[in-house]
């Protein structure tokens, strides 16, 4: 990095309001966690960001969590039912999950296979894309 970055660098962090990246009292922060993939130590991850979030901005933070493509098995009671505990738990913190109905049919999912209180949304990849559009924070781990 040369001298002229540094100055640019330095002028740029000038320009940032203090306290820019709190949470404002009067907005409420809107995450989005996609979980597109069957791989458990990254499930794990979404469960500490998750547990993160909620214990940084309490009430303040809207998560929600679409499982869609390979990752429907995380919301598959057959497939995850290791996690389905805390899910079920998260659930009772306001975060809400939901699974693709297309994914569903792809990977044989039926109704009852969901972990209980997981709601079907038609499709997975369209529901990610209008919640960036409603302001979503998309968390891809």
């Amino acid at each position: 990095m040369n001298r002229r970055d540094l100055i640019l660098m330095g002028l740029f962090s000038l320009t940032l309001p203090v306290g820019s990246f709190a949470k404002r009292e009067d907005e409420e922060i809107k995450l989005l966690f996609p979980v597109t993939y069957k791989d458990r130590k990254r499930w794990k991850k979404v469960f500490r960001r998750i547990r993160g979030a909620i214990n940084l901005w309490g009430a303040g933070v809207h998560i929600e969590v679409v499982a869609y493509d390979e990752g429907i098995a995380f919301v598959d009671k057959f497939e995850n039912g290791e996690f389905a505990e805390r899910i079920e738990n998260l659930m009772l913190y306001g975060v809400e999950f939901k699974a693709c109905a297309v994914a569903m049919k792809m990977f044989n999912v039926k109704k009852e296979d969901l972990i209980e209180g997981v709601q079907i949304v038609k499709s997975g990849f369209e529901y990610h894309v209008l919640k960036e559009r409603e302001g979503y924070i998309s968390i891809y781990l």
